[in-house]
């Protein structure tokens, strides 16, 4: 069993992508991981893809000529799947998708399915942070958010932010990919680091006091149900809200 890796990178997933695809590399008895997640184990048997942006650039534009268009705007949003290992499905379906061009509307095939699942995974995902993102306001005036989200949201999920707050400054990290959003007079970026980190306490940001009281105050004790609490507010994010802070 061959382990092939790749960077993490939409480039190196493109490169990844075009070896098995234009260069028609076998399928069998490999694997495929995202090394940001999964690091080689010293296997006998790996190998690294590099990312080359020519080799990415040139995929891109044949899937773009070759693709349906509907589909075509899909490939961005599986390579966001980073954690759903998506990438041996998607490979199978663009392999059948020039003998049958509406293959991947196909529901009766397996790979279908799969890639389906993780995009609708996905945007449950997203819409999971426009609600329980929360910012802190740190001396500078900059609105700052940390989290760490299943899929790697952040590149599709900014936009909301920035169209509510548009005269602010923004710093979002999402600490488990290093990947970190700035904001700041219409200006934008999305920049991969080496690591992040801004310290602060409740006096950083007197809203923090104020919601964690206004949360206590709405709470009915006799109601409580800490299951029914854990289904509405998964345990993963509570470190990113300030109402579950107890140490602030």
């Amino acid at each position: 069993m061959l382990t092939i890796y790749y960077d993490g990178s939409f480039e190196g997933f493109l490169t990844l992508l075009s070896d098995f695809i234009l260069e028609n590399r076998p399928i069998d008895n490999i694997k495929i991981h995202n090394s940001i997640f999964v690091k080689s184990q010293n296997e006998l048997f790996y190998e690294e893809v590099v990312s080359q942006p020519d080799k990415a650039k040139n995929f891109y534009c044949y899937l773009k000529r070759n693709l349906p268009r509907e589909f075509f705007e899909k490939i961005y949003i599986y390579y966001l799947c980073d954690t759903a290992s998506v990438e041996l499905s998607l490979i199978k379906v663009l392999r059948q998708i020039e003998k049958n061009p509406n293959i991947w509307q196909d529901f009766s095939y397996d790979e279908v399915i799969k890639l389906h699942k993780a995009e609708r995974s996905f945007y449950r995902e997203r819409h999971r942070w426009f609600g329980f993102m929360r910012f802190i306001e740190l001396p500078n005036r900059v609105l700052f958010a940390k989290f760490e989200p299943k899929f790697n949201v952040l590149p599709k999920l900014w936009t909301h932010f920035v169209r509510r707050f548009p005269n602010e400054k923004i710093i979002i990290f999402d600490s488990l990919r290093k990947l970190l959003f700035l904001y700041k007079e219409r200006k934008k970026a999305l920049i991969w680091v080496d690591n992040f980190e801004i310290e602060f306490s409740a006096h950083t940001d007197p809203f923090i006091n104020f919601w964690k009281n206004y949360f206590l105050k709405i709470a009915i004790p006799e109601r409580q149900s800490y299951e029914r609490q854990r289904s509405k507010i998964p345990l993963s994010v509570r470190k990113f809200l300030p109402e579950f802070w107890e140490n602030l």
